[in-house]
C-alpha cells in the first residue's frame, strides 16, 4: 500500500514539476520581453514584476518542494550519516521525517487558513493590476501539504524497511549500497 501511495505522489509531483517548468519558461519570456520593451521602446510591462514575484516564483518554490525531497535534490548535512550502518541511517531518516512532518504540516495548515482568509476578504495586491492574493498564498499549503504527505510515506516506508528487513525505499544517494527503488 505504501508503494502504491508513493507512486501516486510521484504522479502528482510530475504534474507539479511540469507546471514549474512552464513557470520558469514564463519567467524567462516575461523578463526578456520586459527588458526589450523597456530599452527598445521605453514601455516596460507594468505587471511583469507583480506576476513574477507574486505567482510564478511562489509556484516554482512551493510546487517543487516535495519532488526535491523525494529525489534528494535538497541540501543535506550528512557528515555523521556517512559513518552509520544502513539501519542507523534509516533511524535518522525516520527522525528527519518526523521533524519535517511537524514543521511542514504546521506551515500547510497555517497557509491554508491564510488562503481561506485572503479568499474571503477578497485580498488583492496593490499595483497596476489588482492581482488576487489567495492563489499565490494557496501555493503554500499545496506545496507544504504534498511534502508532508511525502514525508509521512517516506517515514512509514523506512519503518517498514526496518521491521521487515526488505528495503521499500532507497537510502539517500550518498549512502545507498545498491540501486534499489520501490516497486
Amino acid at each position: 500500500m505504501i508503494v502504491a501511495l508513493l507512486k501516486a505522489v510521484d504522479a502528482i509531483e510530475r504534474v507539479a514539476s511540469a507546471i514549474v517548468a512552464v513557470f520558469m519558461f514564463a519567467i524567462m519570456v516575461i523578463v526578456f520581453s520586459d527588458v526589450v520593451m523597456r530599452y527598445a521602446f521605453n514601455r516596460p510591462f507594468s505587471w511583469a514584476y507583480d506576476l513574477i514575484a507574486l505567482y510564478l516564483m511562489a509556484g516554482v518554490f512551493f510546487l517543487i518542494l516535495s519532488e526535491a525531497y523525494a529525489r534528494n535534490a535538497h541540501v543535506s548535512v550528512d557528515i555523521l550519516q556517512q559513518r552509520f550502518s544502513p539501519t542507523m541511517i534509516r533511524v535518522t531518516e525516520i527522525v528527519t521525517c518526523l521533524v519535517g512532518i511537524v514543521v511542514f504540516s504546521l506551515i500547510g495548515w497555517l497557509g491554508l487558513l491564510r488562503t481561506i482568509e485572503a479568499f474571503n476578504a477578497g485580498d488583492v495586491m496593490a499595483g497596476a493590476i489588482p492581482w488576487p492574493m489567495w492563489p499565490s498564498i494557496g501555493l503554500v499549503p499545496f506545496g507544504a501539504g504534498l511534502l508532508t504527505l511525502r514525508l509521512v510515506l517516506h517515514g512509514l516506508a523506512h519503518v517498514a524497511s526496518l521491521v521487515t528487513g526488505r528495503s521499500l525505499i532507497d537510502l539517500p544517494a550518498s549512502h545507498a549500497t545498491s540501486t534499489e527503488t520501490y516497486e
